[in-house]
């Protein structure tokens, strides 16, 4: 197994205060890595990290260092490393735009394709790997907006997927779903790690253990437990995990 990612002692700071440490991690290239723990555990401070998302805030700081590929993200370009590192948010902010158009949208940004045909090829690619292009092919031409919750956010996938990225950083990204479309998202994602490596950041726990291949447990802005999903949901090491995902706290 090849690590995609490794991250050797990150400490985060906002106005100076740590909110997060992790001596250690590592995710495994085509692997899910789920990450639980209750609110303000520093769950999406860890994933803004991973794309440098925390940059933009001028009150943030930070000690350690996070590899790809064994070269450290904060020497590359930022615009280089964010084609590589997608990220879904948890609301899903589809473009006031075509549905066709909200997917070419980056690529041509970025120069990566002119051509309809190249354009036309891209599109389909990504909407079958966000399990959507049966839904909606027969209206790509029609606003983005008129879709439902479930399908903006697997849109939202799509155009993910349409910059062709290496890694997918996923922030709660069926938070405001019903069931059918949350199992939708979920069954992307399973089918999406054969060619991704995947981070998951969940308040569900559930969702956690349905296709997270390995779990880590933050608490209070630290990493407390990591290990393979059935071992850590079955047999914990740390009382706190054990409490956390028994329910008897979060």
């Amino acid at each position: 197994m090849v690590d995609k990612i490794k991250v050797e002692n990150l400490s985060c700071y906002y106005n100076k205060k740590c909110v997060l440490e992790v001596p250690y991690i590592n995710v495994v290239q085509n692997e899910i890595l789920s990450i639980i723990g209750p609110a303000n555990s520093g769950k999406t401070t860890f994933l803004r990290t991973l794309n440098r998302m925390n940059d933009l805030d001028i009150t943030y700081s930070r000690k350690g260092e996070v590899y790809l590929d064994g070269k450290n993200i904060f020497d590359m370009n930022m615009e280089n490393l964010r084609k590589r590192v997608g990220m879904l948010f948890a609301m899903p902010i589809p473009l006031p735009m075509s549905i066709y158009e909200n997917i070419v949208y980056a690529p041509k940004h970025l120069g990566l394709v002119t051509r309809k045909s190249d354009q036309d090829v891209i599109v389909e690619q990504a909407l079958k790997g966000a399990s959507l292009w049966n839904e909606i092919k027969d209206r790509l031409n029609t606003s983005a907006m008129k879709m439902s919750g479930g399908q903006q956010q697997r849109l939202c996938i799509a155009r993910i997927l349409a910059i062709n990225p290496e890694v997918i950083l996923f922030d709660e990204p069926c938070s405001g779903l019903d069931p059918i479309s949350t199992a939708k998202v979920e069954e992307s994602m399973i089918e999406l790690k054969q060619k991704y490596t995947i981070i998951l950041v969940t308040n569900n726990v559930k969702q956690a253990s349905r296709v997270g291949d390995r779990t880590a447990f933050f608490l209070m802005g630290k990493l407390v437990e990591i290990d393979k999903t059935d071992k850590l949901f079955v047999t914990p090491q740390k009382k706190e995990t054990e409490d956390y995902i028994t329910g008897r706290f979060g």
